[in-house]
């Protein structure tokens, strides 16, 4: 090798460095070229040693000539240190005593390493395929020895022609013998490079190149600079003949394929002076050996020194001091972290103990794949003497795993399952299994389709679903007169002009529906069955009916809700023609409260899209929530490519800005909406449990009741509501409602909404507690509709009371009215009076008339005041009107004075009316002589009394204050 010897005096100088050579122990190297012509080696050693008195050896590099020096060495008991020099037989130290080797790669220990890796994998049948030549046999020899010795059995070993070609390999028939006999083989050429090439690339032709074959590649390289097999001379890819490396594994020093030690190396030399262009890339490691043997040598020399106390006489005792390099372990020139063969150990022969890797050559990368470390690890009580081992064994580590091109990536076996022939396998059970498959996959196919026409027929039998057919679209015309005709009866009649798309469901029930375009058949799942099961049977007074819907016909799906004459809340809300005062307010915030309670409280668990278009009013004026439930199911079949969603805008214009249902959504639902686009799973939304749903409708629903009491949006009015909704759409920026000055809006309702409101969703309150806090405060009792009742009921309640009152008063005047009647006129006639009977004048055949006038009343009369007068009177005459109703006769009136009493009309009594009368006119008497005058107590009443018996006439007489009336004689002459 070029400047060798300049190399070895950068050692010596290194060792100097080090204290390894000093004063007392000084060396001088002598260098001579050993390998030239046949036996030159010979001549030299035997020169150096009786000439120049040299006391050990380095080299030489050529195994050849080591062959002799090494058995010259021994009989001259001289230690020799071969570095490049790696056949198998200079391991004998029978023959060769004092020889040891500080090579990297040797015959002996690449063929240990081969052998490990094969029992590592589980493998222990191999095939070897060498070449003719002196060389090539020795390695195979030398491996046959080694795996025999590790229990490994080669099977077969074919031998190729040294310079055949890769058609000359393919034709030669034996691949054939070889792939019906083995499927792990050992390719040991005496050309690495070429003939691994060739070899390689027969087995494409004989079509051994699946991942059922491994090609195991021990690599005898000169050095790394070595050009790959699948390298051009431009050092250009050869993509074709590295694909034919596919099945390779490649065995060699650990750093052999990297410059982990070389470039250490390179650079301490060159801060000798010596640079990379003055020696032999092409062998670096022998320069590395050179490097590292003088060290070994004065490591040892220096050992046995300390042991023999300084004698001097143990230099020339070769075989001790190849004793003392048993064993050793020291730090080589190119020793560093992650190098580690840079670090040498010897083992018990004095051999350098070998690091050793296995390389996976992957068409697609272009770095060899290191996929197994092998580092060895020196046995205890183990006598490399006795049993001509190096006693140590190779510590195995899977650096990867799964690199190999089958489908599991695993490695294959040593032998196919049913054999190379097919003898270990019964393709009697093959035959049933696949008659069996062929069964199976009849019927699965027989199975799938009866599934899927059992799914149509369970989907048609749905409650829900709803065939195309049974579905009639009517026109605007047609829904103007319908809408007419419904609201013909209400004071508002343009309220449901907003709604649109109707459609009349089977013979006459009026819906709406919305409509998606439909892009594949819908396959649903069974939560897609199950929520919209729940839709349907879901019942409340606040709940607007899911009636079903229609899919997989016509390239459209239909949502089908039942129509609501008074249409949504947003018409009400918006219409400047519809006056709302607070209970109104507190009626459409009550039922809103009640159906979302309903379904927070229900199997479906939340609304999922709340706006004031998803609640409608019915001809009652009470809300109905709509589209609840089916959000989730829409998302996913439009991320399924199932259905396109034109737009999620509301087709009426509020203020000249159309709204959309993003601004009713609560913030961390847009932020999940967002993140779930980005997912590849369709089902499990992120973060959109049933509890977070929950929220969001809260969120929504503050919205609402803002919008309801403030008839606006809470966003400041300058604010532009389509470029609001684009930053809601685009995510970049987080919009907070906020509470705009309004009358309507009391602080204790601010202070609720503001908790509506809340960024963080469990800050919110439920919505049982909300619906308590807007009847505290609405102090509302039932629907609008139950509210007018009420108040009607509480009017009829009152106009009862007052009706029974003025009945009362009109009874007692009734009573008045005929006790006075009945004073005016006989009770018969008065009687008859009432009853709206007229009642003709009549002759009584026999009566008796009583007159009675007060003597001197003219006198009496001038004498007192008129008021005297009317008191006195009165008293007098109402004396004599308690003796008239003893008895059975009636007053016919009294004129100034004169009083005048008749018994026996209009009730007649025989003739007991002159006793009647005779009675009344002495009780009269009576009466009248107890009677004193209020204003003159002493003066005395005196009265004159006459009746006449006989017929008489009576009749009533006048319409205006009519008298009951006597005419006749019997009243005339009296």
């Amino acid at each position: 090798m070029p400047n060798g010897d300049k190399v070895l005096e950068i050692a010596r100088r290194e060792l100097i460095a080090e204290g390894l050579l000093n004063q007392n122990l000084t060396l001088e190297i002598v260098s001579k070229n050993g390998c030239g012509a046949s036996f030159e080696g010979v001549g030299v050693g035997a020169s150096l040693y009786h000439v120049d008195g040299v006391r050990a050896f380095i080299g030489p590099y050529c195994s050849t000539e080591m062959d002799a020096v090494g058995k010259m060495a021994a009989f001259w008991n001289v230690p020799i240190i071969g570095y490049m020099s790696s056949d198998d037989y200079l391991i004998d130290k029978t023959i060769y005593r004092t020889l040891a080797r500080i090579s990297m790669r040797t015959t002996n220990s690449l063929a240990k390493a081969v052998a490990a890796l094969v029992k590592h994998y589980g493998w222990h049948r191999v095939a070897i395929v060498t070449n003719t030549g002196a060389l090539a046999f020795e390695r195979t020899l030398a491996f046959e020895k080694i795996l025999k010795t590790e229990n490994v059995t080669v099977v077969q070993k074919v031998m190729f022609d040294e310079n055949i070609d890769y058609q000359g390999m393919a034709a030669s028939g034996l691949l054939n013998d070889l792939k019906h006999n083995a499927r792990i083989i050992i390719c040991m050429f005496s050309s690495t490079r070429e003939l691994t090439r060739e070899f390689m690339q027969a087995t494409y032709l004989a079509e051994m190149n699946t991942h059922e074959y491994v090609y195991l590649l021990p690599w005898l390289q000169a050095g790394p600079k070595d050009v790959m097999p699948w390298l051009g001379a431009d050092g250009l890819l050869l993509q074709k003949v590295k694909d034919h490396y596919e099945n390779a594994i490649i065995i060699d020093d650990v750093n052999g394929f990297d410059d982990l030690l070389v470039t250490p190396f390179v650079e301490k030399i060159e801060a000798y002076g010596l640079k990379a262009a003055d020696i032999d890339m092409g062998s670096i490691y022998g320069y590395l050996h050179l490097y590292d043997a003088l060290k070994l040598y004065v490591l040892a020399l220096r050992r046995s020194l300390e042991l023999s106390n300084g004698n001097e006489s143990v230099v020339d005792d070769g075989w001790q001091m190849w004793n003392h390099m048993r064993r050793l372990s020291f730090a080589g020139i190119s020793s560093s972290a992650g190098a580690a063969s840079g670090t040498i150990q010897m083992d018990d022969l004095a051999e350098r103990a070998p690091y050793y890797a296995a390389f996976y050559v992957s068409p697609t990368r272009t770095e060899l794949m290191k996929v197994v470390t092998m580092n060895p690890v020196l046995l205890e009580k183990c006598n490399g003497l006795a049993n001509n081992t190096g006693c140590f064994d190779l510590q195995m580590t899977d650096v990867m795993t799964g690199f190999w091109p089958s489908i599991t990536g695993e490695l294959p076996p040593e032998e196919p399952i049913c054999g190379f022939g097919g003898e270990k396998c019964d393709y009697t059970i093959l035959i049933i299994i696949c008659a069996a498959a062929l069964v199976l996959i009849v019927s699965a196919t027989f199975a799938y389709f009866f599934n899927r026409r059992w799914q149509r027929t369970r989907l048609d039998k749905m409650p829900w679903r709803i065939n195309r057919q049974e579905l009639n679209i009517i026109d605007d015309e047609q829904v103007k007169s319908m809408l007419s005709l419904a609201s013909a009866n209400t004071k508002i009649s343009n309220i449901s002009a907003g709604v649109k798309r109707h459609a009349i469901v089977g013979n006459n029930t009026h819906a709406t529906f919305h409509q998606y375009v439909q892009r594949r058949p819908i396959v649903f799942t069974r939560t897609d069955l199950t929520i919209l099961m729940q839709m349907k049977q879901a019942v409340h007074d606040n709940i607007n009916p899911f009636i079903g819907m229609t899919f997989n016909e016509k390239e459209e799906m239909l949502i089908v809700w039942k129509f609501c004459s008074r249409g949504t809340l947003q018409d009400i809300i918006y219409n400047t023609n519809v006056k709302l005062d607070t209970k109104f307010h507190g009626a459409f915030i009550r039922d809103i409260m009640l159906g979302l309670e309903y379904l927070h409280s229900s199997r479906i668990g939340y609304h999922g899209s709340l706006t004031p278009w998803a609640c409608l009013i019915d001809r009652n004026w009470m809300i109905k929530l709509s589209d609840f439930g089916i959000a989730d199911c829409i998302q996913r079949w439009e991320r399924q490519q199932s259905i396109a969603v034109a737009s999620d805008k509301e087709e009426g214009e509020i203020n000249g800005v159309q709204k959309t249902g993003i601004l009713y959504c609560a913030p961390e639902m847009l932020r999940n909406k967002e993140a779930n686009k980005r997912r590849a799973a369709d089902t499990d939304w992120l973060k959109q449990t049933t509890a977070r749903r929950c929220m969001s409708d809260i969120y929504s629903c503050g919205i609402i009741m803002y919008e309801i009491l403030a008839r606006a949006l809470p966003f400041p009015e300058g604010e532009d509501l389509v470029e609001l909704v684009e930053v809601l759409r685009d995510g970049s920026k987080v919009v907070h409602p906020t509470i705009q000055d309004n009358d309507n809006i009391s602080p204790e309702i601010a202070s609720l909404l503001d908790e509506c409101w809340q960024e963080c969703p469990e800050a919110r309150p439920n919505i049982r507690r909300l619906r308590v806090m807007t009847e505290l405060y609405f102090k509302t009792k039932g629907s609008l509709v139950d509210q007018m009742m009420r108040m009607m009921e509480q009017y009829a309640n009152n106009l009862e009371k007052l009706v029974r009152e003025r009945t009362g008063l009109l009874e007692e005047a009734n009573v008045r009215a005929d006790k006075l009647l009945a004073q005016l006129l006989p009770k018969y006639v008065a009687n008859e009076l009432k009853m709206g009977r007229s009642v003709p004048p009549k002759m009584f055949a026999s009566a008796t008339v009583l007159f009675s006038d007060i003597v001197g009343f003219t006198q009496l009369c001038s004498s007192s005041t008129p008021l005297e007068v009317v008191t006195f009177l009165n008293g007098i005459y109402s004396g004599f009107d308690e003796f008239i109703r003893k008895h059975r006769a009636y007053k016919v009136e009294t004129i100034g004075d004169a009083y005048m009493v008749v018994s026996g009309v209009p009730e007649e009594n025989g003739t007991k009316h002159i006793m009647h009368i005779a009675d009344i006119a002495l009780e009269m008497r009576s009466y009248l002589a107890q009677y004193e005058l209020p204003h003159a107590r002493k003066q005395r009443i005196r009265c004159r009394w006459g009746f006449h018996s006989g017929g008489v006439a009576a009749g009533v007489v006048g319409l205006t204050a009519p008298r009951y009336c006597l005419f006749g004689d019997t009243v005339s002459e009296r």
